[in-house]
Order: C-alpha cells, then sequence, then structure tokens
C-alpha cells in the first residue's frame, strides 16, 4: 500500500439552515436538537419555500466545486486527471450516473470513471479501487469526489415518520475531494486502507428507500411516507459505535502503530457525540476533531470536508499520523484509512 495526496477540497451550500429554522419545520425544539445531536447549524441545497435545490446547487455541481478545489490544491489540471470516480447516495438521477455529470462539468474528456452507490464508507472503498488501479497501471492520477444532497428529499408535515423527522435535524448538504496519485512522494501519504463488509446477519440500521424498483412511486407509497427510509438511531449508535473503531484498530494493527503515535482520528462525523464515545473505546477526546456542529452529517464526503478544514486551519504538520475511519450502518461495513501527512 501506498499512494500519495496531491490534494483535498471541500465544498459547503451557501444556504445555512439554523436549529431555529429546521426545528420549526420538523416540530422540534433547537435546544432538543443540540442536545441530541450537538448539531447547531447545517447546509442545505434545498429552496426556503420548496423541496428544489437552489440554481446550481445539484449534488453533481457540489461535486464539481469540491474536485475543483481539489484540483487547484494539487495543482493538477483536468487533462492530468485519469480517473474519476464518485460516490454518492443522493445523486441527481439514477441514471445518466454521477461521474458522467461530473466529468460533463470538469471538462476531464475521455477517462475512466466509476460511480458507487455508497454512504459513510464510500470515499474507503474508492480509495480501495484507485490503490488497485494504480498498481495495475491503469492511471497516475485519480480524482475522488464524495457529495450529498440529502435535504431535497426531507418531508414535513402531519404523519411523517419520527426517524424521518430526526434526519432531517441530523443530515447536511456538502462534498468533498480528493487527488491522489501513485507517481510523487514528497506529499501526504495513504499507508494503510481497510475495508470490508460485516457478517452480522441482521437488518440495516438504516434505508433510504426511494423511488426505485423496491418501492417504486404510487399513490400508496406517497401517501404513507414508505419512500421516506427508516433509521433506528439507537442501532446505529451501538452497534455503528463498534465497527467505526475497530476500523481504527485495524488500521492501527496494520501500521503497527498506538493510539499515542496518532495526531488525528478523523472519524465520520455522525453524532455530536464523539469525544464523549470516543474515550471510551480508547481514543482521547483531544484526538478526535469534529465539525459536526456548523455542517451536520453530511454522508459520504463527512471524513473528507473534516481533513480539508483540519489542513486550511493549518492543524497538520509533516510526520503527523491521521487515522481515517468510520461505520455504515446500512450495510453494517467499516471503513479505515492510515495518512501520513507530509
Amino acid at each position: 500500500m501506498g499512494f500519495h495526496v496531491l490534494g483535498v477540497g471541500s465544498y459547503l451550500p451557501p444556504r445555512i439552515v439554523s436549529n431555529e429554522e429546521v426545528g420549526a419545520l420538523a416540530d422540534m425544539p433547537a435546544e432538543r436538537i443540540k442536545e441530541l445531536f450537538e448539531v447547531e447549524e447545517r447546509h442545505w441545497v434545498r429552496r426556503p419555500d420548496s423541496p428544489e435545490p437552489m440554481e446550481g446547487q445539484r449534488c453533481s455541481d457540489l461535486g464539481a466545486a469540491a474536485a475543483t478545489a481539489a484540483m487547484d490544491d494539487a495543482g493538477v489540471s483536468a487533462d492530468d486527471v485519469d480517473i474519476l470516480i464518485t460516490v454518492s447516495t443522493t445523486p441527481d438521477y439514477q441514471n445518466p450516473p454521477l461521474d458522467f455529470l461530473i466529468n460533463s462539468k470538469l471538462g476531464l474528456g475521455e477517462i475512466l470513471a466509476y460511480s458507487l452507490q455508497a454512504a459513510c464508507t464510500g470515499v474507503f472503498r474508492a480509495a480501495a479501487l484507485v490503490d488497485g488501479l494504480f498498481k495495475a497501471g491503469q492511471a497516475e492520477v485519480a480524482l475522488i469526489v464524495a457529495a450529498e444532497t440529502a435535504s431535497p428529499f426531507f418531508r414535513f408535515g402531519p404523519g411523517v415518520p419520527e426517524d424521518h423527522r430526526l434526519n432531517t435535524v441530523l443530515y447536511g448538504d456538502g462534498a468533498g475531494a480528493l487527488v491522489v496519485t501513485d507517481k510523487q512522494s514528497s506529499v501526504p501519504t495513504v499507508e494503510a486502507i481497510k475495508v470490508a463488509t460485516s457478517t452480522m446477519s441482521e437488518e440495516p440500521g438504516v434505508i433510504f428507500r426511494g423511488m426505485l424498483s423496491a418501492s417504486p412511486p404510487s399513490a400508496d407509497n406517497l401517501s404513507s411516507g414508505a419512500y421516506l427510509g427508516y433509521h433506528d438511531f439507537r442501532r446505529v449508535l451501538s452497534k455503528g459505535t463498534r465497527l467505526a473503531w475497530k476500523a481504527a484498530e485495524l488500521t492501527l494493527e496494520e501500521m503497527g502503530a498506538q493510539v499515542s503515535d496518532v495526531r488525528f482520528f478523523l472519524t465520520h462525523q455522525a453524532t455530536g457525540n464523539i469525544k464523549r464515545i470516543g474515550p471510551t473505546v480508547g481514543i482521547p477526546a483531544h484526538k478526535l476533531p469534529v465539525n459536526i456542529d456548523r455542517v451536520g452529517n453530511t454522508i459520504s464526503p463527512s471524513i473528507l470536508i473534516l481533513l480539508d478544514e483540519l489542513k486550511r486551519a493549518g492543524e497538520l504538520n509533516a510526520g503527523d499520523l491521521l487515522i481515517l475511519h468510520t461505520a455504515e450502518s446500512s450495510s453494517w461495513s467499516y471503513g479505515g484509512m492510515a495518512m501520513r501527512w507530509a
């Protein structure tokens, strides 16, 4: 294992939604939202008066903006990119795929591209795929883009299930991107990746059904809210925490490292209780940076947005060992990545 990070980028929609605003929509006190999730505000693409995204704020737009920022950070042009891998659970369309839409906005040309339908572990799956493509000699520079626009899917009013109401106050929209290569060594290095689907034989903790073949558009589905999905918050917190820590442990084991060797553990921003939960699994709170209070849970780009913020704030120094890790309760999967800053 060993490829290098040339650039990092992120993008958040300009519309900031406070707890007071979303609480009024979801019939939930602002103080209760803060108590449950430690979220104070989030960014949404949906319009104030309708579910439609604002002009230029579709999922592909967010992804292209984050990709442009990462390419600028890396000092590469569209002609330099050989592979594009996009990650999302909320793309513009089922088809055409997100990679095509983002490529069209970036002008990358005729390159190899993939769209991954994955949530919290999506970036880790993309990184593992890129590593294999590098080893196969298929590319020298790859662009990984994760983008989510969950807010247009939110519904408010009587009859909306409680777990969906909680989703509306927890989730935010955003995008993150990485430019990586296997040809340069004087930049941050990804030294280990661990991605796996758990063998837990139980129902997913999170299901976003949408309007696909398992729940096609119908009057009954629309009136019952069946398309809104399901989120078992208690089970996700219990089992997801253990899986996320397992990802960190396995990554540390592969590195031959200890918790004390790590500058930061970049954990998927699923809950504001990260600093409280961390010490229960052996990670000191000061090693757990958070931004969920300002951006909410942005799903697949969560860790990349946090990484970009730390980089721009000057918090990362040469030689720092970062452990990126997450769990995904929709598939009971987990992902870990060791990154050595330079």
